[in-house]
């Protein structure tokens, strides 16, 4: 068989056959007959035969699938992993897919040069995505380096600074396909490998990725963000502890080069310098729909001090969360932003009325607190509230105040929070929410009475939930052992749909039979609710006919008390 003239595929089988059985007979009757010719022979009939089980496996019924669709299985494997094994399915499978360069886009720098060397290959000019560790052998970065054009996305995983400086560096800086940079904390906070953050100007990272949309940095110093400028930024997400420069001017200022952003999550640990330069300052983000600030350690409101100097006129979602320890909390403590920063906050963070609030608190102090004012408009921009006690081991007589109490405060200021919203008469439907134990006579009295103060700053309700409460607090008139005095004035909002679902009772029977007694003095007043939903375990025995006479529509149904929430 002449090996140079040997088509292999351009053959079909039966010609191939034939061809091998010839060369064989030659072989056999040559008077030439050697050593070397019969292992040429054998070498032949090895590719004949892988020639043969290839067109065999072509006609499998996966390998009539177009190499194009072919190449696009290995996209939905999450794993890296299982793209090689992917690869390894069959010879067909291995050439279609080796030839797809975005398969191998995704470079793990701590596996090594062979391993980057070879997926660089197959990458080709595909955008890349570069994952590096403070691990990574050294050898890699050269490798890397000629390809920095086409790093798509860069990942550095407990990194040492001077590695994030000397990437920077490659290529002059300049990196025009980045479009996502996360930066992770180093494990431990080492100052003398920290960048000069003294430096005026600061030395720039990254100085020509103008085209970066993704930023995630997380940090020990706020003052390392002088170092970075996106001006296209679209999406920012921020996790500082704080250890160093904490001073909240370095994050404003980037915020305010970053005039594009539209997703914006800040996550602060630990008390942030304000200073008095910060007064007059307000940084306006047009173009942001989420913004997110959470504070930890914030037994300051700074949370609001920060947010008041941030204006976000277009945001859809916005969020304020502040954290303390239990031991932190007193009742003197003011939880929510005072009537100043309130104002503002609004101003700044909702262009629209609002039309829905509420008020939710979770726990009791034996757990996790946590509590939530949701404020929604009419173009269902929501502004959210947000304050939680992380419970420790500290012993009982070493708190500032009790533990079953700490949520009844918070349940108290965030009353007084949502009658001092400036917008608040255009409330449409108001939900409140909260479980716990029955309170001594002299708080229940001070919290019906703050009730009572918010149901006077409302105008008309379209719908008023109350979930888990104790109806004491609503319904005291109407109970056999009320608690507010007799001559105390008594106000219910007038309001369409009033749902009232799993009370927290003392006493069954006394608390339902309170319902169609509010709803008989509604109707007296000529503000009848239209519709009544109730749901609790058990009924007293002609409460739903009794609450008919005076309601158009009436839903009760027996159901237990859900363990999670329904939102």
């Amino acid at each position: 068989m002449n090996t140079h003239n040997y088509p292999g595929r351009g053959l079909s089988i039966p010609q191939l056959l034939f061809a091998l059985n010839e060369e064989l007979k030659r072989v056999a009757y040559s008077p030439t007959f050697t050593l070397e010719a019969v292992s040429q022979l054998d070498r032949d009939a090895s590719t004949a035969l892988a020639t043969i089980r290839e067109w065999k496996n072509s006609f499998a019924h996966v390998n009539l699938i177009p190499s194009d669709i072919l190449s696009l299985i290995p996209t939905h494997l999450t794993s890296q992993k299982d793209r090689f094994h992917a690869a390894s399915v069959c010879r067909h499978w291995r050439g279609v897919l080796l030839k797809h360069g975005a398969l191998w886009s995704q470079l793990f720098l701590r596996k090594g040069e062979d391993y980057v060397s070879t997926l660089l290959k197959r990458a080709k000019g595909s955008a890349l995505d570069v994952f590096t560790h403070r691990d990574g052998p050294i050898g890699t970065l050269p490798l890397i380096s000629p390809r920095a054009q086409q790093i798509r996305g860069l990942v550095f995983s407990e990194h040492r600074w001077r590695d994030v400086i000397t990437f920077s560096e490659l290529n002059s800086g300049s990196f025009p396909r980045l479009r996502t940079l996360e930066i992770s904390h180093p494990p431990v906070f080492d100052p003398i490998g920290q960048p000069n953050v003294v430096s005026s100007p600061p030395r720039p990272f990254f100085r020509d990725s103008v085209n970066l949309e993704r930023f995630v940095f997380c940090s020990w110093e706020l003052a390392l963000l002088s170092h970075f400028t996106f001006p296209n930024l679209t999406m920012f997400k921020l996790s500082a502890d704080s250890t160093g420069d904490c001073s909240a001017s370095h994050l404003l200022n980037f915020l305010k080069a970053s005039p594009m952003l539209k997703t914006v999550e800040i996550d602060l640990t630990k008390l942030i310098e304000l200073g008095g330069a910060l007064e007059e300052t307000v940084v306006v983000l047009p173009n942001v729909e989420t913004f997110s600030l959470h504070v930890a350690e914030d037994h300051m409101t700074q949370v609001y001090s920060i947010a008041a100097h941030i204006s976000c006129p277009s945001a859809k979602n916005t969020s304020l969360t502040r954290k303390i320890d239990d031991y932190e909390m007193n009742a003197g403590l003011g939880i929510f932003p005072d009537p100043v920063s309130w104002n503002t906050i609004v101003r700044q963070y909702m262009s629209s009325p609002i039309e829905e609030a509420t008020l939710k608190v979770k726990g009791t102090g034996d757990e996790d607190v946590e509590s939530c004012l949701t404020f929604r408009s009419s173009d269902a921009t929501a502004l959210r509230l947000g304050f939680e006690i992380g419970a420790t081991d500290a012993p009982e007589d070493e708190l500032f105040l009790p533990r079953a109490e700490m949520g009844w405060e918070i349940f108290s200021q965030a009353l007084e929070t949502t009658k001092d919203h400036p917008l608040l008469s255009h409330v449409k439907r108001l939900h409140i929410e909260y479980r716990a134990a029955i309170l001594d006579t002299d708080k229940m009295v001070s919290i019906a009475e703050e009730i009572q103060e918010l149901f006077n700053s409302l105008g008309p309700l379209d719908e008023f939930t109350i979930r888990g409460c104790d109806l004491h607090l609503f319904l005291d008139p109407f109970l056999d052992d009320p608690v507010l005095g007799p001559h105390s004035p008594f106000i219910f909002p007038h309001t369409k749909v009033l749902t009232i679902s799993h009370p927290l009772m003392d006493n069954e029977r006394e608390c339902m039979n309170a319902i169609p007694k509010l709803a008989k003095l509604q109707h007296e007043l000529g503000i009848p609710f239209k519709l009544v939903t109730v749901r609790i375990f058990r009924f007293p025995v002609g409460m739903a006919t009794e609450l008919g006479r005076w309601v158009d529509v009436v839903d009760c149904r027996r159901e237990w008390f859900p363990k999670e929430d329904d939102e």
